[in-house]
């Protein structure tokens, strides 16, 4: 039986184009092959479809050897890359190679081009497979970071709760100060790695309340300066809690210096101005805010407007004035109005999510957190797989790995951000090849935003939150 065989044939002749075909044919064979001379040809026919080797000419009229193999790399299609011609020279042939080029010969030896062609696609194989191999070992220790990663999460969101139980007064107080710091700080330009102690620091501000009595602590009633006394011990706690923590240590700046004031008045070593850690002067105009928003028992909610005259009033004292300036432009930003701003982040989040990869233990474990979230999740295993899924899912955003096999995730990625019908769906690619998640590809296709494996659970969701804040709303 001849053998299938897809072929994307680069030439400006077609009675060329039939020679290869009918030596392919002779060779045992069955070719099913695309004809192209111009880039634009090229780059829509990968697009369309996978192929199994690219075959080129190297001299055209409009196109040649040397951008067509750069038209390959750029779409991203791992395919062998044979060149034939009658012009080439032995130099420009190395330089092909030395480009990429999986072989050359010359169009008055066609003879060459089947055991050429069986010789690419066999070493191609072994290939896929040795990368199959080394990507599912890489996908089971990646697993095993994002396992503890989120199990390391888990525990610190338990914490939280466990303060906020303990404190009854500030009950939800730690999930909203944190999702509000986070905000403010994306706002003033802080980087998501950066973003993430935030996170951590801002759920565990108050851990040093712990070694805190009870009798200090659940007070119904204003403190003595003795028992305020005590009470300022509690970030001195916090770092003799969390700094022996390697994981946290980055997280520290937030637990340990809230309470220090711009001014220098603050606790626990007086430090002023820009001494204070950037983390720790958002997270004190988002405590603040929440604070004395907060019914408490010997003191009622403030409204808005009481709550931003005060912040503006402590400002260039307790508060860094640049800090408070992005606070009030985030807060008007904000929908619901400011409000509710405050207690943002406790809802249930809701859309449908489309997960591609091909690592069943990776769609376990991001299904695991996303519907823990609210969302609704379907799966695919495979680039053609997700391709179909789109139409009968209708996904508001698409989690989608890059390593995907045929095609892989920047194909579909192209694919769907060239479609009217697809390309408003956000697109969040995700790679565990590149510490740079290919950025400036993702960037160049339309996606919409790119994490590296092992993801943080936090990072991936907030990256979801504002892909979905950002996307028109979609028909089911």
């Amino acid at each position: 039986m001849p053998i299938p065989l897809r072929v994307l044939i680069v030439e400006d002749s077609e009675d060329d184009a039939e020679l290869l075909a009918r030596e392919l044919r002779r060779g045992g064979y069955a070719p099913s092959y695309e004809r192209v001379d111009t880039a634009e040809a090229m780059d829509a026919a990968l697009s369309r479809q996978a192929c199994d080797i690219v075959v080129s000419d190297h001299s055209m009229v409009q196109f040649d050897s040397d951008a067509a193999l750069s038209v390959l790399k750029a779409s991203n299609v791992d395919a062998p890359f044979i060149i034939v011609s009658g012009t080439i020279g032995e130099e420009q042939a190395v330089q092909a190679m030395k480009a990429g080029a999986s072989d050359y010969l010359t169009k008055g030896h066609l003879a060459r081009l089947v055991p050429v062609v069986r010789r690419e696609l066999a070493d191609f194989e072994t290939r896929r497979a040795r990368d199959a191999a080394e990507r599912a070992l890489r996908d089971q220790e990646l697993q095993s970071v994002l396992e503890l990663t989120a199990a390391y999460e888990a525990t610190l969101e338990g914490w939280a709760r466990a303060l906020d139980l303990r404190d009854r007064e500030t009950e939800g107080h730690s999930r909203r100060v944190t999702d509000l710091t986070v905000r403010l700080a994306r706002r003033m330009g802080i980087s998501e790695a950066q973003c993430v102690p935030i996170r951590r620091g801002s759920l565990l501000h108050d851990i040093g309340k712990m070694g805190i009595p009870d009798s200090i602590l659940r007070k119904p009633a204003p403190l003595t300066s003795e028992e305020w006394e005590v009470m300022r011990r509690h970030p001195t706690f916090a770092r003799d809690l969390l700094a022996p923590i390697v994981y946290l240590g980055t997280a520290l700046d937030i637990p340990y210096c809230h309470h220090e004031k711009w001014d220098g008045t603050g606790y626990p070593r007086g430090l002023k101005g820009e001494e204070i850690p950037l983390a720790a002067r958002i997270f004190a105009v988002v405590d603040i805010w929440d604070a004395v928003r907060s019914q408490r028992p010997y003191s009622a909610a403030w409204p808005d407007d009481r709550a931003l005259a005060h912040l503006s009033a402590i400002t260039g004292t307790h508060l860094d004035p640049a800090v408070v300036a992005a606070f009030m432009d985030l807060l008007a930003s904000l929908t619901p109005a400011p409000a509710e701003a405050g207690h943002m982040g406790t809802g249930i989040a809701r859309g449908r999510i489309l997960v591609a990869d091909d690592y069943v233990a990776n769609i376990e474990l991001l299904t695991r957190w996303l519907t823990s979230d609210g969302y609704e999740v379907a799966v695919a295993h495979s680039g053609r797989d997700t391709l179909a899924a789109i139409g009968h899912v209708h996904p508001d955003l698409l989690l989608l790995d890059i390593d995907l096999t045929a095609p892989n995730g920047f194909a579909v990625c192209r694919q769907l951000k060239r479609d009217a019908a697809t390309s408003d769906i956000p697109i969040i690619l995700m790679s565990g090849l590149d510490p740079a998640c290919h950025e400036l590809t993702a960037r160049h296709l339309g996606a919409d935003d790119c994490v590296t494996k092992p993801v943080d659970a936090a990072e991936i969701k907030a990256s979801i939150r504002r892909a979905l804040d950002r996307a028109p709303a979609r028909d089911a």
